[in-house]
């Protein structure tokens, strides 16, 4: 089954707001917040729904900036979940939050916090190869969204093995 999901990409001077989980098969690293969408909502609604539970904070104003698809078995944390398929929607959001204390009602599994990271350090991050010196990890789907956004080089979208040569 495929399922949509929205993620949320909340900014503000300079700093990204970001979830933080560890698994012990991959240690720590950081997701964008969001989730699934649920039957009857639309996808701002589903937006919503996640930051709050996830953050605790009502988004004011969102706009779509990508669509990608994410099939779980094709990527690095397979063996968290195999089954997923799921067309992701990433949309810049404005908070009417400026706290910098956040409650999650409803964590996600493996989630240890919530936290600001420099637009900079992300930067460093998602443009350096040598993974012991990166300041923060993402998965290689987060990885491949900033280096887009935040650095503008395009990276090669996922091509299953019917659409190569």
């Amino acid at each position: 089954m495929i399922r949509n999901t929205v993620r949320a990409l909340i900014i503000q001077n300079e700093m990204l707001l970001t979830i933080k989980k560890e698994r012990p098969e991959v240690g720590v690293y950081y997701t964008l917040p969001g989730g699934a969408q649920e039957t009857g909502e639309t996808l701002e609604q589903t937006l919503q729904r996640e930051c709050f539970e996830e953050l605790g904070i009502d988004i004011l104003n969102s706009k779509l900036v990508c669509v990608r698809e994410y099939i779980s078995k094709n990527h690095e944390y397979s063996f968290i979940m195999k089954e997923v398929h799921a067309v992701e929607f990433i949309y810049e959001c404005n908070s009417n939050s400026t706290t910098s204390y956040f409650f999650s009602s409803q964590a996600d599994v493996g989630q240890i916090g919530i936290e600001w990271l420099p637009i900079e350090g992300i930067k460093q991050a998602v443009s350096q190869s040598a993974e012991l010196s990166k300041p923060y990890k993402f998965p290689n789907t987060t990885n491949d969204f900033f280096k887009e956004y935040f650095i503008g080089q395009i990276t090669e979208p996922y091509r299953s093995q019917i659409f190569e040569s």
